[in-house]
C-alpha cells in the first residue's frame, strides 16, 4: 500500500510517496510517552565542526546537489525576497531556489545542464 505525504523543510514543499513493504504498520515517530521521557543517561555529541567556509555575502547556495534544469535570472536584474531565481533537479523532483533578500543579481556561476553539489555558489546578489 502507497500513501502519499507533503512535507515542507524550510519553506520548501516536497511531495513523497512511501510504500508499506510488510503489511505491518510501521510509525516513524515516537508514541508521545516516548517522545517526553527523560533518559535516565543521556550522551550528548558536540556539533560537527563545518568543513567549508560559509559562502560570501551574497552569494546563493544549492541546498542540494543535482542538475540545474532553469536559471530564472539574468545579471543585471533586480529581485525582490521569496522570487525564483534557479530551479534544481534531483532525483526527477524539481527544487526551487528562492532570493532570501532583495537585491540585484551581480553574477551568475551556473548554467541550465550544469551539476551541482550542495553548498556550491549558484549566483550573487549584491
Amino acid at each position: 500500500m502507497e500513501r502519499s505525504f507533503r512535507i515542507t523543510v524550510d519553506g520548501q514543499v516536497f511531495m513523497v510517496t512511501v510504500e508499506e513493504l510488510d503489511g505491518t504498520p510501521q510509525t516513524a515517530l515516537p508514541s508521545p510517552a516516548q517522545a517526553f521521557a527523560q533518559p535516565s543517561s543521556a550522551v550528548v555529541s558536540a556539533p560537527a565542526a563545518p568543513t567549508a567556509s560559509p559562502p560570501a555575502q551574497g552569494a546563493v547556495v544549492s541546498h542540494l546537489g543535482g542538475t540545474v534544469d532553469e536559471v530564472s535570472v539574468k545579471v543585471g536584474q533586480r529581485v525582490a525576497a521569496g522570487d525564483r531565481l534557479a530551479t534544481i533537479e534531483a532525483m526527477k523532483m524539481k527544487n526551487a531556489i528562492f532570493a532570501s533578500s532583495a537585491g540585484t543579481v551581480t553574477s551568475i556561476e551556473v548554467a541550465a545542464g550544469d551539476t551541482v553539489s550542495a553548498g556550491q555558489v549558484l549566483l550573487r546578489l549584491g
